[in-house]
């Protein structure tokens, strides 16, 4: 971790101290408290003569200063001092230190597919999180850096891709042949050393048109033989004959019914 701090702190090593100076118009003890402010959230950091749990073990009380050792990202933020003393003609003051912490960046995540077919848009991206500031991007294919611009460089032999280094992203819009390599990212802030992922290889390859038309072919003389077919029954009558054959069976089948229903009645004769 890098501390740098702004407003009244100071750097110094391995931690940060936080001053707070203040003089008394009359001898007396004044009351002294800390607080951390961050998103809108305010916490204490010294309360009642002592530090709060969490900066227990890693911070220190230097008078009315605080030294902070091992820090974190998470202790960015701006830190408030504020003393009272009733007895003075001004009785309430404070200071405001910000702390920013500036962190080197991880290793970061790389996703590049491993095939692509040409003329189609492939995306690569590179992506860390820890670092701060948020870090730049830089993509190497076969270990030679990829311009921001590749239609500026002359020497490029291939300018169908677009690269994002706040956002890490390799877009290849109409990706060729040649851009078939091994693919890693690189990302730095500025602070610390710069990481970078693992090379991964790309393999584009020729679209098949050939199979592609073959396929074609055979689908269309698929649906043309199944045409041929039910044009060839329906002329030698076999979908009539069907049709007849199940309008007798339904004839039969309702004749039977109404003979089972007919009853003898008795008639009377008077």
């Amino acid at each position: 971790m890098y501390p740098v701090c702004r407003g009244k702190a100071y750097c110094v090593s391995p931690g940060v101290l936080l001053p707070c100076k203040y003089d008394l118009e009359r001898p007396q003890i004044a009351r002294l408290e800390w607080k951390k402010i961050k998103k809108s959230q305010i916490s204490f950091v010294y309360y009642a003569g002592g530090l709060m749990k969490e900066y227990q073990g890693r911070a220190e009380m230097s008078k009315s200063n605080i030294i902070l050792q091992k820090v974190t990202r998470a202790d960015a933020a701006t830190y408030r001092c504020e003393v009272s003393a009733k007895d003075d003609s001004k009785s309430f003051a404070q200071s405001v230190i910000v702390l920013i912490v500036f962190v080197p960046p991880a290793v970061p995540t790389c996703k590049v597919p491993s095939s692509g077919t040409t003329g189609a848009v492939v995306k690569l991206s590179c992506f860390e999180s820890e670092g701060w500031p948020p870090s730049k991007y830089t993509w190497y294919k076969d270990n030679l850096a990829l311009t921001d611009n590749p239609a500026r460089v002359k020497a490029s032999t291939n300018t169908s891709y677009k690269v994002n280094r706040t956002s890490g992203s390799l877009v290849f819009t109409t990706v060729k042949k040649g851009n078939s390599g091994k693919y890693h990212c690189l990302a730095s802030n500025g602070i610390g050393q710069a990481k970078n992922c693992s090379a991964k290889f790309m393999q584009i390859n020729d679209l098949n048109v050939g199979a592609i038309v073959v396929s074609v072919v055979i689908v269309a003389l698929v649906l043309s033989l199944c045409g041929l077919g039910v044009c060839y029954a329906h002329r030698k009558g076999y979908l009539g004959k069907k049709s007849a054959s199940k309008k007798r069976t339904s004839d039969d089948k309702s004749g039977s019914s109404s003979n089972k229903d007919f009853k003898h009645t008795k008639s009377f004769v008077i």
